[in-house]
C-alpha cells in the first residue's frame, strides 16, 4: 500500500496563486485581513489604505461599514500561516525588509 500521495494529483502553489495574491497590490498577502461581510481577504496595508476613501469591498462592492470600516476587517492568521508555509521564503524575506525597515528608521514602532 502506499501512502505517499499521487504525483499526477499535486496541487501546484501557482494554482493557488489567484487565493493567495492580495488584488489590491498583486502580492502575497501580508498580514492577511478579511472582510467579515464579504470574506475577501487582502494584505492588512493595502486594505487599510483603501478603506480611508472608499467603504466598500474592492472586489464585491458589498459596503465594509458605513463610519468604522476597520472594525469590519479582521486577521486572518490561518490564511497567513498557509501562504507562508506555501511560499519559500515568503517570511524570512519579509521579516529581513521589516527589520530593514526599522534599522533605518529607529523612531517608528
Amino acid at each position: 500500500m502506499n501512502l505517499l500521495p499521487d504525483t499526477e494529483n499535486k496541487i501546484k502553489v501557482m494554482d493557488l496563486n489567484p487565493h493567495l495574491l492580495c488584488s489590491l497590490c498583486s502580492g502575497y498577502m501580508i498580514n492577511a485581513s478579511t472582510i467579515i461581510e464579504c470574506l475577501h481577504s487582502f494584505c492588512k496595508s493595502c486594505i487599510y489604505s483603501y478603506v480611508e476613501s472608499n467603504k466598500y469591498c474592492p472586489i464585491c462592492d458589498v459596503q465594509i461599514h458605513k463610519t468604522k470600516p476597520h472594525t469590519n476587517i479582521k486577521p486572518d492568521k490561518t490564511l497567513q500561516t498557509l501562504i507562508y508555509r506555501l511560499v519559500p521564503n515568503l517570511l524570512k524575506n519579509e521579516m529581513q525588509r521589516r527589520q530593514t525597515f526599522f534599522d533605518e528608521n529607529p523612531y517608528v514602532g
